[in-house]
């Protein structure tokens, strides 16, 4: 059995508390879905993806449901995408790319400002970030953003996940398999709480 389904299986819980208070949506994979605490992305909120490895492409995780979301009449913000992200969502035939918006900040202007402006302002569905660095206020600010515009935000980080207090709803972590990937729920001290593997 692997590692990430043994995490699974040891480390399942009832969460029929957190489903009823958050709403959420369908990741579009059912067993992304069984992972996650209250069934779903948040369909509001704060959702930090940890990739592993220079070669994980994390957006097979994200794509079934950034399809349906690109259609809602909203924008679907990339800032500073690197050219993967770029290039799977823009050559996805299910993706409406006509929603598809990409910003490259100003060298003079505040990352943060410009993630919380597009989150806070109710223009953009999803918005998608890489920050370079973080701090439990920039996520709680992040985090209350993205509530207030009604916005699911997705920060992306390479490297292994740090223990530290976060104000996303969701983190995770993607790693690269000879088979697919694994996706691992984490915990607030960067551990791996339960997980499943992916083709």
């Amino acid at each position: 059995m692997s590692t990430a389904l043994q995490l699974h299986h040891l480390n399942a819980r009832d969460n029929r508390s957190k489903r009823r208070a958050m709403q959420t949506l369908s990741t579009g994979i059912a067993a992304l879905d069984a992972l996650l605490p209250a069934g779903g992305w948040p369909k509001y909120g704060l959702v930090e993806v940890n990739v592993q490895g220079s070669y994980t492409d994390p957006m097979d995780v994200l794509l079934p449901a950034l399809q349906g979301l690109s259609r809602e009449g909203r924008w679907l913000a990339m800032v500073t995408p690197p050219h993967y992200a770029r290039a799977r969502i823009n050559t996805n035939p299910c993706v409406d790319t006509s929603s598809v918006l990409q910003i490259n900040p100003h060298k003079g202007r505040s990352g943060l400002w410009t993630l919380e402006s597009l989150m806070r302002a109710g223009h953009c569905r999803v918005v998608m970030a890489w920050p370079r660095c973080r701090t439990e206020l920039m996520e709680m600010r992040l985090a209350r953003a993205a509530t207030l515009g009604r916005s699911l935000g997705i920060l992306f980080r390479q490297g292994e996940p740090q223990a530290c207090t976060s104000g996303c709803d969701v983190r995770l972590s993607v790693e690269r398999k000879a088979t697919g990937k694994a996706v691992f729920l984490l915990g607030s001290d960067g551990g791996k709480v339960a997980g499943i593997d992916l083709p």
